[in-house]
């Protein structure tokens, strides 16, 4: 039996229009999955009822898994922090919220109701496959899910952005339909507008969310610690959703720029161009060395993957791309030697298992990125675009004082990574060291975002209310991300 989809929004059905469809196939026993809700048979349910949700969400969900799994050239096996590794939550109605959102549990969807219209967030495949990008980045790099770096935190929401355009662009009726206005604003490079026009009957046009998020853009990066923590649509501001903006622009216009040098202008060039990018996209963000400077790491990475892959034929593309937003890449000095360590190269093996570096390098490291003495260093492979180099990384306790008076006492920690790599018989730096007040300044912007947010919860009791830092506003709207814990002991 078909089922009805709607294959990008509900705002947007006039464009491409809901139609009947088979339903995926389940994925096969072994590797990820997702475990769902009790739902009626594949069947021709009409939009807004439990089942045409079910199906809806778990139709978009599956696509958005077979893009990754096609770019990325490998299964999805597991997912990063699920209480069962190999089934994720897919729920498409959990209540009421103007909401979606990955939680490392689940995919979950909510319903809301704003002058007698009601947004479910799980009809629009743009949102679901945003969620759905959540977790396939924390599937491959489940190190950036606790960040407390801006630009890594905007990063995971332009990558569940990218992958909202990249499962469109997989559809071969989508594809047809834009592939005259890549250049141009259309429904593709736009996400979530029912979600957003939810958001706008319900908190009005200045709500940071009240209207879509535009991938073809001219938002142009600046330190996160210079912007405003928050903004209507138009600006530009420190939180991680508008921040990302930047990012999803810089992607958007790598696309277009390799659909351009593509022969001809068709559905197939777009297809090609389209796969081009993803799969640099996805490569570069399971390699990129995390740093205050993120979008640049990735980018950066980018353009060493096609060096690696394609010869370098998109290499210009890209870092015009990126520098149309004013993030310069300068790829080559990401892994040039810049400063000699101590005699002994380091021994690498496979990324993500241990290396092993002379203690003489740490000791350098530590003094060279004022690290306190004792503070944690862990030392592990790494490989970006095939050079083989050990990451040595060091856990760095940034205060919170005096951001909001219940933050006394206490510290976020943020990762900084060392790249180092093997210079004739010496080990040496590869890049640049991470500078410490910088990444004092990263991460009391991120924790200041989040306060402006509500995200914060002061105390465990305040998590299992379900509040953020007041009591102000729709408590539905205020699920906090991070919780304040108190630690025993040095």
């Amino acid at each position: 039996m078909p089922i009805n989809f709607i294959p990008n929004d509900p705002r947007v059905v006039a464009t491409l229009k809901m139609r009947t469809q088979p339903a995926r196939a389940e994925r096969p026993a072994g590797v990820a999955r997702f475990r769902y809700v009790a739902h009626g048979p594949q069947a021709l349910y009409a939009p807004g009822t439990a089942d045409f949700l079910f199906w809806q969400s778990r139709e978009a969900a599956l696509s958005a898994v077979v893009v990754f799994e096609r770019l990325s050239g490998q299964r999805v096996r597991r997912w990063a922090r699920a209480a069962s590794p190999k089934t994720l939550d897919l729920l498409p109605n959990d209540g009421f919220d103007l909401n979606a959102y990955y939680d490392g549990q689940s995919l979950s969807f909510f319903e809301y109701q704003t002058s007698g219209v009601t947004t479910h967030s799980a009809a629009s495949t743009d949102v679901v496959a945003h969620e759905a990008g959540h977790a396939l980045l924390d599937s491959i790099r489940p190190d950036l899910w606790d960040s407390t770096f801006p630009e890594t935190n905007a990063f995971h929401e332009a990558f569940g952005d990218c992958m909202a355009l990249l499962t469109a662009l997989a559809d071969t009726a989508t594809r047809s339909r834009v592939v005259a206005n890549v250049n141009k604003r259309n429904v593709v490079e736009t996400t979530a507008e029912d979600l957003s026009a939810g958001v706008r009957r319900a908190k009005g046009p200045r709500h940071p969310a009240s209207a879509p998020r535009h991938a073809r853009n001219t938002f142009q990066w600046s330190l996160p610690s210079t912007l405003p923590l928050s903004g209507p649509p138009p600006v530009l501001s420190s939180e991680m959703h508008s921040f990302a903006r930047v990012f999803t622009g810089c992607f958007w216009d790598t696309l277009a720029g390799v659909f351009a040098a593509q022969s001809g202008a068709s559905a197939a060039a777009l297809w090609t161009a389209t796969q081009i990018t993803g799969r640099l996209l996805i490569a570069a963000a399971a390699q990129a060395p995390e740093t205050a400077r993120f979008f640049q790491s990735v980018g950066q990475t980018m353009v060493l993957i096609d060096n690696q892959n394609n010869g370098g034929a998109y290499r210009t593309v890209i870092r015009d791309a990126f520098a149309g937003h004013n993030v310069m890449l300068g790829s080559n000095a990401m892994l040039a030697p810049s400063a000699a360590l101590a005699v002994g190269a380091p021994r690498v093996g496979a990324p993500g298992r241990a290396a092993a570096v002379a203690p003489g390098v740490v000791r350098e490291l530590r003094r060279r990125i004022y690290a306190p003495a004792g503070s944690r260093m862990a030392v592990q492979s790494h490989a970006v675009a095939g050079q083989p180099m050990a990451k040595v990384v060091h856990q760095r306790e940034v205060s919170l004082a005096g951001l909001d008076p219940r933050l006394k006492g206490v510290v976020a920690v943020a990762r900084e990574p060392v790249l180092v790599g093997g210079e004739r018989r010496h080990a040496a730096v590869l890049g640049v060291l991470p500078e410490p007040h910088t990444t004092t300044d990263e991460v009391r912007t991120y924790v200041a975002t989040l306060i402006e947010r509500d995200r914060v919860a002061f105390t465990e009791e305040a998590v299992r209310k379900g509040l953020g830092s007041s009591t102000r506003g729709d408590r539905r709207q205020r699920l906090p991300t991070h919780v304040v814990r108190q630690r025993r002991g040095p």
